[in-house]
């Protein structure tokens, strides 16, 4: 492979991390500030989403998710992304692990907290799709696992885990 090859294709890699990094940013900025109530649309129509061992499937049963989480008052959020490796890229797909931070409380801020209340590990596999009305092409999430490294005890997180 030629100097210039490397290059393109370095600079390709760096634009399908951005445009990952972007989606995942505005997903957790849809979760803490707009209750997830949008959360879906970042999500493949047959998706799956693993909180520890329960697993949701497909955009209706996410949407569930966050309309339970939203149906048991305020709570405030906030997701804290980083470390975004990807594992695996194809021109469509993409494999990628981050680190995730959550600060969560139910109740209405400011409150009281100076611990997280979970750190993890989230695996997304991610894929290219035309939009629907223009076929430009977008990535969505096919499947979100959630791996929690560490837990605070007794806390109890918004989504269904078991």
């Amino acid at each position: 492979m030629t100097a210039d090859a490397q290059a393109v294709g370095r600079q390709s890699l760096a634009l399908v991390h951005t445009e990952l990094s972007m989606l995942v940013t505005a997903l957790w900025f849809e979760i803490d500030h707009g209750d997830g109530s949008a959360a879906s649309g970042f999500f493949t129509a047959d998706a799956e989403l693993t909180f520890s061992r329960r697993t949701f499937r497909g955009t209706d049963e996410i949407n569930g998710v966050y309309r339970d989480r939203t149906a048991r008052g305020p709570r405030v959020s906030r997701h804290l992304m980083s470390n975004l490796h990807l594992l695996r890229h194809e021109t469509d797909l993409v494999d990628a692990v981050s680190a995730l931070v959550l600060y969560a409380q139910d109740g209405e801020p400011p409150l009281p907290t100076t611990v997280p209340v979970l750190v993890a590990d989230v695996f997304d596999r991610f894929v290219r799709v035309g939009e629907p009305d223009t076929g430009a092409p977008r990535w969505l999430i096919a499947s979100r696992r959630i791996e929690n490294r560490f837990l605070v005890p007794g806390d109890v997180l918004a989504v269904p885990t078991e």
